[in-house]
């Protein structure tokens, strides 16, 4: 006597449950993917910030120095200006290039032919604070420039780049830096005090 084989095979209904059960655990997993990728993108700008900060101490170290007030920390340069402290930081410390590899970040994209005279959130992804060497180590020195409203503490908007309100990074005179939450952006304990300088 023959065996017969039965064939077994998924219904259509039985295939549409498991694609939307697929789906809906892909849906519940997406925030948690890009929020991953926005930290990461986050982690690389307070990495390239410490760098940044690494240059400018070592300008105001030169200054002392040499006793030239020429180098200086940024509040306490003869012109007190992104552009001034950026064609100081090209003369010999850093390339163009390199500086432009800095102040970029996802959808912010800083060319090295005009990073020195940039205005930040369009050419370039770091804002720069007026930090004179009297400040203590706790004042922020670098943010991202999506932390758009120093003077007043306000939360980021959600097109600022370049993160967004998804978060923002700051770097202090100190040699610390933070990734700070939107709603984190608006507290001085996390900002290093009441003390805020102006922004280059």
């Amino acid at each position: 006597m023959k065996l017969i084989k039965k064939l077994t095979a998924f219904t259509l209904i039985e295939l549409l449950v498991v694609i939307s059960i697929i789906a809906i655990l892909a849906s519940l997993a997406l925030p948690a993917i890009t929020g991953a990728l926005a930290r990461g993108q986050m982690s690389q700008s307070l990495s390239n910030m410490k760098q940044l900060h690494l240059v400018a101490q070592q300008i105001a170290l030169d200054g002392q120095t040499a006793g030239d007030t020429n180098l200086a920390w940024p509040g306490d340069l003869p012109t007190k200006t992104w552009a001034a402290w950026a064609t100081i930081v090209t003369n010999g410390y850093m390339t163009a290039i390199d500086l432009a590899k800095m102040c970029s970040a996802p959808s912010v994209t800083a060319n090295s032919n005009t990073v020195v005279a940039s205005t930040p959130g369009s050419n370039r992804a770091v804002v720069l604070y007026g930090v004179s060497d009297t400040n203590d180590s706790a004042v922020v020195l670098f943010s991202t420039s999506n932390f758009t409203n120093v003077a007043t503490l306000a939360a980021p908007l959600a097109t600022a780049k370049p993160y967004g309100n998804k978060g923002v990074v700051i770097f202090r005179k100190g040699g610390d830096g933070s990734i700070l939450q939107s709603s984190q952006s608006t507290n001085t304990n996390f900002l290093g005090g009441s003390t805020v300088c102006s922004n280059l």
